[in-house]
């Protein structure tokens, strides 16, 4: 999401930059916020190959500490289904790094495809995190 007062094609070359991510997939829409001020949402829904280096650019990019304190909480981020939610921060990203957040943030949603059993999908993301 991202509020009227930042600048939105500021954020999307930041994530494109650092991410590998075309802007081609990036789709937006546009919402009313808590007092009816325009947000944009901003998804981008990637499949196969683009998924393993997103994944893969993404989890590396994190700190140590990120990965592990991640690796730690993963069961608190996963849902019924065996999606993944992250947020990274957006400021960070300014500064060229990828780092968890709890504010200011962009939120990931990460859906295994395929007959993964929920354990299984721990197991994925935890390995991936290593």
């Amino acid at each position: 999401m991202i509020h009227a007062t930042e600048d939105e094609g500021r954020v999307i070359k930041r994530m494109v930059s650092l991410l590998p991510l075309s802007e081609e997939r990036i789709k937006s829409s546009k919402l009313k916020g808590h007092f009816g001020n325009p947000v944009l949402l901003y998804k981008a829904k990637l499949t196969g190959a683009e998924v393993d280096k997103f994944v893969q650019a993404l989890f590396s990019s994190l700190s140590a500490g990120d990965r592990k304190k991640l690796e730690y909480e993963l069961p608190k981020h996963l849902d019924e289904h065996g999606a993944l939610y992250l947020r990274i921060s957006k400021q960070l990203l300014f500064e060229n790094k990828i780092a968890t957040s709890e504010t200011d943030v962009i939120r990931i949603k990460l859906k295994l495809k395929g007959s993964f059993k929920p354990h299984e999908k721990l197991s994925y993301y935890r390995r991936l995190l290593r």
